[in-house]
């Protein structure tokens, strides 16, 4: 995901990206393999005086890993950089004080934190912006995202899966929060043709957490559907019979890395996703298709970079896509990449 994100950047940051990972000499290929002056940097996440040493010359932190402690986020704020991040796992910061504190650290220090870049949440965020914009607020929301058993590609994010399915969190109801497992309480989505209808399944991406907080919303859902929809309905029946207790545990974990790490991914894999926001008796819609979630990723990252290196968005703080990002120009920068939204104007609810 970096290396497609530096790509994305490199075109209009010419001698100004800098890839980083613990491996220097990978790193130094990876940027030798885009060109366009990309420069390859180490960086171990685990280490302080490495995090310090990579920053060194920095403007824009994009983070793309799962950290432990946000060493990297912490990091920046304290030198008062921009930062942005497409790991998924803000449900934490849902808590008010955790929020506040990174909020008020980021203020402080003339940081401008922007959390959730990427396809859900990032570029979903944008879309209920855009949406809750035109009927006039968001008293609900809800997503829904498809994607392709094939295209869970990657240990991290196939991890992240196995270890959401044993995860209890809270949905957003009427302005009540209340318990939730992930693949429970399907609801059939309609998403875009060729696709069509799909059975999508509560789970717990992290913009979820955020809404009610960001867009004053009092119900909010977040959905996966997984094709073949078989995949789909035996992680379902993992959940009901507690077999989520088991696939969660470490050594499950690794050896079905291990064995998913044998199959071959797509690249091309058909994605979906559908937004839908209500307000005052008033409902729109927006959906995005195309083939590789990880383009859209990549896009939407790259988007919300701009936005940061541009001075778009400029106020000091921690925040969300949907609160500082403007709608238009970021689905300009979408379209550039092939990834185009398509938004249905508000109608009455039936």
């Amino acid at each position: 995901m970096g290396s497609r994100i530096a790509e994305d950047l490199a075109v209009d940051f010419p001698g100004r990206v800098v890839v980083a990972g613990r491996d220097l000499e990978r790193a130094d290929a990876t940027a030798a393999a885009i060109g366009r002056g990309v420069r390859g940097r180490r960086v171990d996440v685990t280490v302080a005086a490495s995090i310090v040493a990579a920053l060194d010359g920095v403007a824009v932190a994009v983070n793309c890993i799962d950290q432990p402690d946000r060493g990297l986020l912490w990091a920046s704020i304290e030198r008062g950089l921009a930062y942005t991040d497409i790991t998924p796992h803000l449900t934490d910061l849902g808590r008010e004080a955790e929020y506040e504190r990174v909020a008020a650290a980021a203020k402080a220090s003339g940081s401008r934190v922007l959390l959730g870049a990427g396809l859900v949440p990032g570029v979903s965020s944008v879309i209920v912006r855009a949406l809750a914009d035109t009927i006039g607020g968001a008293d609900s929301i809800e997503t829904a995202l498809l994607l392709t058993a094939d295209d869970v590609s990657g240990p991290a994010s196939f991890d992240y899966l196995l270890r959401e399915l044993a995860m209890p969190f809270d949905v957003h109801v009427d302005g009540v929060d209340r318990p939730a497992r992930a693949f429970t309480s399907p609801r059939v989505v309609e998403f875009p043709a060729p696709l069509g209808s799909r059975r999508a399944y509560v789970f717990p991406f992290s913009d979820q957490v955020l809404y009610p907080r960001t867009m004053g919303a009092r119900t909010v859902f977040t959905r996966l559907s997984i094709d073949p929809p078989g995949v789909s309905r035996l992680l379902a029946l993992l959940v009901r019979t507690g077999g989520t207790r088991v696939v969660a545990r470490e050594r499950v974990r690794a050896a079905l890395a291990r064995l998913r790490g044998s199959r071959s991914t797509r690249t091309d894999a058909p994605y979906a996703l559908r937004v839908d926001v209500a307000y005052g008796g008033r409902s729109a819609h927006a959906t995005l298709t195309g083939r590789g979630q990880a383009h859209a990723t990549a896009a939407g990252t790259a988007a919300v970079v701009r936005s940061l290196a541009g001075g778009e968005v400029a106020e000091p703080g921690a925040w969300m896509p949907e609160q500082v990002i403007a709608p238009s120009r970021f689905f300009e920068r979408l379209a550039r990449a092939g990834v185009r939204v398509q938004i249905s104007a508000g109608e009455p609810e039936a």
